[in-house]
């Protein structure tokens, strides 16, 4: 099944966008409520928020779910034409790609760590205390990025890092089985990701320091041969829909 993925992959990412001028690949990976497969269909609010503004922009989109790094390494590709919906825009990805307007903000971060756990953070008054904390472990996504303060903050600091290739719902498990201290999410996305996880969400208990910084703005992120103009009539869409949905 995964060969006939990516034979199917490859076949739609090159031919597609000079066989139909209005058709873009869009990839996206499981990460619900923002992504997901379901019955073979890919869903989530932000699906949903990318369709109404591609079909706004006379652009019709082909949806194919991915690994992060697999996307990451087709949107490095300067000879496929692709896009994906919902990353961080840093300095580090604006040297290889585009990006549309913001389509989303998150709420702010919260450390998500279990209720036994949760000792270990009272002693710390911010989360650049938490991440100085050589002791305190943070679940990760090898390829996520948390926005460019907290990225320059992880770095920084050395923080301890077990990090993984991708699937979120692998987190809060390496921390409840004390593989790892705690992890960032956006709170909006705990509920679901604890019950993809299979855990009792009563084990888990979310933290907020004074220092975290407002939520974190999402794009849709672009190779660089997706032309500037499809862009322009993307960001024009993402317009029109704000001013519509104010």
């Amino acid at each position: 099944m995964k060969n006939i993925t990516v034979i199917l992959l490859v076949i739609l990412l090159i031919p597609l966008g000079s066989v139909y001028g209005q058709t873009l690949t869009v990839l996206y990976f499981k990460r619900p409520p923002y992504y997901d497969t379901v019955k073979n269909r890919a869903q989530g609010f932000l699906v949903i928020m990318t369709r109404q503004i591609f079909q706004k922009a006379g652009i019709k989109p082909v949806f194919i779910e991915s690994s992060p790094s697999r996307i990451m390494h087709y949107i490095k590709d300067p000879q496929t034409k692709v896009c994906s919906i919902g990353w961080f825009k840093n300095k580090k990805r604006e040297a290889f790609a585009k990006f549309s307007l913001p389509i989303y903000r998150n709420r702010p971060m919260v450390l998500l760590t279990t209720r036994s756990k949760q000792h270990l953070f009272e002693r710390h008054n911010t989360i650049k205390d938490v991440f100085s904390d050589r002791s305190l472990i943070l679940a990760k996504i090898d390829s996520f990025s948390y926005g460019v303060i907290i990225d320059t903050w992880i770095n920084t600091y050395g923080t301890a890092i077990h990090g993984i290739a991708s699937n979120q719902s692998l987190l809060p498990r390496l921390i409840n089985r004390d593989r790892a201290s705690y992890m960032l999410i956006a709170p909006e996305e705990i509920s679901v990701m604890l019950q993809k996880a299979n855990l009792d969400e009563n084990l888990f208990v979310s933290i907020s320091k004074p220092d975290i910084p407002p939520g974190n703005r999402r794009y849709i992120i672009f190779s660089k041969s997706v032309k500037d103009s499809l862009i322009e009539r993307i960001n024009q869409s993402i317009l029109k829909l704000s001013i519509k949905n104010k």
